[in-house]
């Protein structure tokens, strides 16, 4: 049988669990753009999420252990800030390292709610919602790039794990669930598409930025986007991850 062997451009990562070179996370008790401590709730909904990744998770008033007294590294730091506009409350999550660099950035969690609590409630939880599973590892800022050797489709040559290894694709969006239907997120994360649920499976109403209006359906194994742009029906095809 004739082998064939690709070479292929890939990202090499090394990944470290974040579990276990961050045990801690120190959150605000209060956050910068409210004049009270845990106003509607929302520091307290911001630990018991980060307790739920898995984290040892104390407010900046608490008295913390010395492993963090004594070597502030040990801990990672959330801020939360908004940019508000008229009619719609707008929070994001950033995790931050000793040396104040972000080492995770939430989507923009939004809000149309009139209920000032309601409004601020949904849109931390959205943002937080888009942040889960990102800090189970941590990139190595030694990433570097290097040339593999791939027998067939799945079996590489060398003794690379493939869970070590991440293959660039700039092209893939990712789906994350809202209440309505899904965001798709490039790997920044940024978001790309909004798509509400229709009666038909796998159809939705599909908006991309503000200009750009159609449906975003499925056929065979192929997303297509369809709009119209300056009165002439376009197609595109889109590489999404359910």
């Amino acid at each position: 049988m004739k082998r064939t062997v690709l070479t292929i451009i890939v990202l090499f990562s090394i990944f470290i669990h974040a579990q276990e070179n961050y045990k801690y996370v120190i959150i605000p008790s209060q956050f910068s753009f409210f004049k009270e401590a845990d106003k509607y709730g929302l520091n307290s909904l911001t630990k018991s999420f980060f307790e739920t990744e898995g984290f040892t998770v104390y407010y900046d008033t608490d008295k913390l252990p010395n492993e963090i007294l004594n070597a502030r590294c040990n801990a990672l730091h959330v801020e939360v800030t908004e940019s508000n506009k008229m009619f719609t409350t707008n929070l994001s999550v950033q995790v931050k390292d000793c040396t104040n660099k972000t080492v995770a950035l939430s989507l923009l969690g939004s809000s149309r709610d009139k209920d000032f609590q309601l409004a601020n409630t949904n849109a931390l939880r959205d943002a937080l919602t888009s942040l889960k599973g990102k800090l189970k590892f941590k990139i190595s800022e030694n990433s570097v790039k290097q040339t593999v050797v791939v027998e067939d489709k799945e079996s590489f040559v060398g003794e690379i794990d493939e869970k070590d290894m991440v293959v660039s694709n700039k092209s893939l969006l990712y789906a994350l669930p809202t209440p309505t239907g899904f965001k798709l997120v490039d790997n920044t994360p940024n978001i790309i598409f909004e798509l509400k649920k229709t009666s038909v499976e796998n159809m939705f109403l599909a908006e991309r930025g503000i200009i750009d209006n159609g449906i975003f359906y499925k056929t065979g194994d192929v997303w297509y986007f369809e709009f119209y742009k300056r009165g002439k029906l376009s197609s595109e095809t889109v590489e999404v991850k359910f």
